[in-house]
């Protein structure tokens, strides 16, 4: 199931919904269907895979500056990444340790001849030779593996579900029971050598997922429970103790020492703390660790006591001397850091990895070494340097790829940030307009409107004509909303629509509205509220944020906060709290939007699945009426690929045009619609095509009589609401394909100081002390002050 909001964080139960499915959960949210054939248990056919962690991957993910030419350590040696090729063909790998120089992995894999049709397997992996050996584990029918580790004596330490059901007359699943055991497996032939019944040791559970487990000095062994519990049994699986965390744990591992660690959320983000036996509870975070709220994970190493791997950079940890080291930079060695499974080192001196690149079709993976050489032996290419205030993971994919591919050129990044206090966006101005200016300019988080007026970008029209891409290929109104007096400043990959919806019997057809005409609807109706959630705040982004570009004109100067739409807007927002209660205990979305207590939802088109929903959910045809503005086009554009624009002062825009040009390939944007990567509609019309004759492609399963039976693609879910999605129609489709026509204009992202202004000068308005237009007026003033200062 698809949810838009909240987050996946661990697989954690396999529940049966009928004796031909089983349901794979994520932190709550179905993720997988999984066909079961009759009298094939234990071999799963995957028909559907569908994760939020896909729609996630667009969020805005941090990073530091990295290096073409590759950062040199103190001693002059960089790091030399060599990909290959895994011995083993699998969709997913499902759990992976490390001894030695060999590796250990529990993976769903695909036997010769079978095909759609996996099953799980373990795995001995000689990191050395890069060869891989099954080993009989002897999986009982319907078990699920959840983690893995190398006990001292050579064995293999796992934790297995098991899941038993029965059927009744109508072959309907009843009576599932789950059970879940510590197994200790010889890597020889996969002989289990002793087991204990983790009931005897977790009291909950039945609402348990073995996260992490690691092994200390002693042979004791360490059980994170997926929440906040840690299980201590000795080598014998015989329970010590339990040992709360006070906190979500986020990763654990056993140091050089022989003790273990966890990561938690402490106060300025990850803390590492270690866990003490004897005293049954954890230590004090450790000092001199580099923190975050990121992806942070540690690793057992051979060298010093840990490695710490960040979205970011990689580290050695001295937890004697309370030091860590620098490795280097994820990007320089062309691997995204918050796909890293895996971090290891070898007896030749070599460092290994493995980089997971999720699919639909598969996730993907690579297994990379590293090795240390002198910085004068390596190769050297021509560097050019993203800037952005966000560094978005979608962007951060096309560059890894284009650096590993691209013979001549190799992108590093400078993030800037974006603080309370403003100083790193005004660096990032300033770096705009100097010598120091990034070669390619990242535009989230930014008014494309005003970046665009102040001529610091490169018109990209000239180099599509020279490289031979034709602007008919692209979807016209997208190039328009980067278009300025017919100069092309920016461009994105992937879109997608941004929009105010209502149900059709309440506005009609009509496809945009403006302010006084949205204000006359809300007071006409008079509703419990406009939005599911609206306060002052959301009122505000609704009809003035979004459509900043009406009250502000960058190219001439103008502002116009002191008319009567905006003083009425003030007056209107004047009706709503200044908080929400998010936990007060009311019915649904769903429920209130078709009773017309909610009028107007706030929503994204970010697929034909979501355009589904939303008519679904409305419980009758939807009108996306958009944002209000004086044109009466109110359909948004939000960039879900990153928006990129090329430095009119770039001393090398050939090089910063080929990155651009990657991103714009027929390859690339058939690749957005095969591996289902990221989140929208790629911008070639072609490709467009492609994901509409995919989204209407009909999915069948085979039933016992060997029939074919269509069936759902996915299940989509919203607060209260959740629905079975089927192959779009054609009519879904036509309707969709006119929905992203419509719109021609970026979604705002304003200036968090045009923002502040009017937050600040409202305020005495809501209070009291002034009337609307007074504060207008202040706010006209303040705000004109600061466009004649920033044009």
């Amino acid at each position: 199931m698809i949810y838009l909001c909240g987050s996946i964080k661990r697989f954690n139960r396999l529940r049966i919904k009928d004796n031909k499915f089983c349901l794979l959960y994520v932190g709550g949210i179905r993720v997988k269907k999984i066909y079961m054939p009759s009298g094939r248990k234990g071999i799963f056919k995957i028909i559907i895979i569908t994760a939020v962690t896909l729609c996630l991957m667009a969020a805005f993910t941090g990073c530091s500056k990295g290096g073409a030419e590759q950062a040199e350590n103190k001693d002059g040696y960089v790091y030399v990444p060599e990909y290959k090729e895994f011995a083993v063909k699998m969709r997913y790998l499902n759990e992976i340790t490390a001894s030695g120089d060999k590796a250990y992995a529990v993976a769903m894999v695909q036997d010769e001849g079978e095909e759609d049709t996996y099953r799980t397997a373990f795995y001995e992996y000689d990191l050395l030779e890069n060869t891989a050996r099954e080993i009989a584990a002897n999986l009982n029918d319907d078990v699920n593996v959840n983690s893995l580790l190398v006990s001292a004596d050579g064995n293999l330490v796992t934790a297995v579900n098991q899941y038993e059901y029965e059927e009744d007359e109508n072959g309907e699943a009843t009576d599932v029971n789950m059970t879940m055991e510590l197994r200790r497996i010889s890597p020889e032939d996969g002989t289990v050598i002793n087991s204990q019944d983790l009931a005897n040791v977790i009291t909950n559970i039945e609402n348990s997922y073995i996260q992490n487990m690691c092994e200390d000095g002693q042979g004791n062994i360490y059980l994170c429970d997926g929440e906040q519990g840690i299980h201590v049994v000795d080598k014998d699986f015989k329970k010590l103790c339990d040992i709360n965390a006070d906190g979500w744990i986020n990763s654990m591992a056993a140091s050089k020492e022989g003790d273990v660690y966890i990561t938690t959320y402490g106060e300025n983000g990850m803390v590492l703390k270690k866990v003490d036996l004897a005293a049954k509870k954890l230590g004090d975070p450790v000092e001199g660790i580099e923190s975050g709220s990121g992806n942070v994970n540690f690793f057992s190493s051979t060298s010093k006591s840990l490695m710490q791997s960040t979205a970011n950079k990689l580290f050695l940890i001295d937890l004697e001397t309370k030091t860590s080291e620098e490795l280097f930079d994820w990007l320089d060695v062309d691997i995204d850091g918050n796909n890293v499974d895996i971090v290891g080192e070898l007896s030749d001196g070599r460092m290994w990895t493995i980089s997971r690149e999720y699919s639909e079709t598969g996730d993907k993976y690579e297994l990379v070494y590293l090795t240390r050489k002198k910085a004068s032996e390596v190769p050297q290419k021509e560097e050019l340097i993203y800037g952005a205030l966000w560094f978005d993971s979608l962007t951060r994919r096309a560059i890894i790829n284009f650096n590993k591919s691209n013979e001549k050129y190799h992108i590093s990044v400078k993030e800037y940030g974006n603080d309370y206090d403003g100083s790193q966006l005004a660096q990032f101005n300033a770096d705009l307009t100097t010598q120091n200016c990034p070669d390619l300019i990242g535009l989230t988080g930014l008014d494309f409107a005003q970046y665009a007026s102040k001529g610091i970008m490169e018109d990209m029209y000239p180099y599509m004509e020279k490289s031979g891409l034709n602007k008919e290929d692209y979807l016209e109104n997208v190039l328009r909303a980067y278009e300025q007096d017919g100069k092309l400043y920016g461009i994105t990959s992937q879109f997608y629509i941004v929009s105010t919806l209502a149900k059709e019997s309440l506005v009609g057809e009509q496809t945009g509205w403006t302010l006084s005409e949205m204000l006359d609807f809300v007071e006409k109706n008079n509703p419990e509220n406009v939005f599911m959630y609206g306060n002052r705040e959301s009122i505000f982004r609704f009809c003035i944020y979004n459509n900043i570009d009406e009250f502000i004109d960058w190219e001439s100067g103008k502002c116009s906060f002191d008319g009567e739409e905006f003083i009425r807007t003030l007056e209107f927002a004047s009706k709503f709290p200044e908080e929400v209660d998010y936990n007060r205990d009311e019915e649904g979305i769903s429920s209130r939007l078709r009773s017309n207590k909610v009028l107007l939802m706030e929503n994204t088109v970010s697929s034909i699945q979501e355009y589904q929903m939303m008519n679904g959910m409305f419980g009758e045809k939807v009108t996306y009426i958009g944002y209000p503005n004086n044109e009466r086009n109110g359909n948004l554009i939000q960039p879900s690929g990153g928006s990129i624009a090329i430095s009119s002062k770039s001393k090398n825009k050939d090089g910063a045009w080929e990155f651009v040009r990657s991103i714009l390939s027929e390859e690339y944007q058939d690749n957005l619609v095969e591996d289902n990567y990221g989140w929208g509609f790629p911008i070639r019309k072609d490709a467009l095509e492609k994901q509409f004759e995919k989204d209407m492609t009909p999915e069948y399963y085979e039933d016992e009589e060997g029939n074919q039976v269509e069936m759902s693609k996915t299940t989509w879910g919203y607060d209260d609401f959740e629905m079975e999605i089927m192959a779009a129609s054609k009519e879904e489709v036509d309707a969709v394909r006119e929905l992203l026509k419509s719109a021609d204009r970026l979604s705002g992202n304003v200036d968090s100081q045009l923002t502040n202004i009017i937050t600040e000068e409202a305020e005495p308005f809501f209070k009291g002390q002034k009337s609307a237009k007074d504060a207008a007026g202040v706010i006209q003033n303040r705000i004109q002050i600061y466009v004649n200062e920033n044009r």
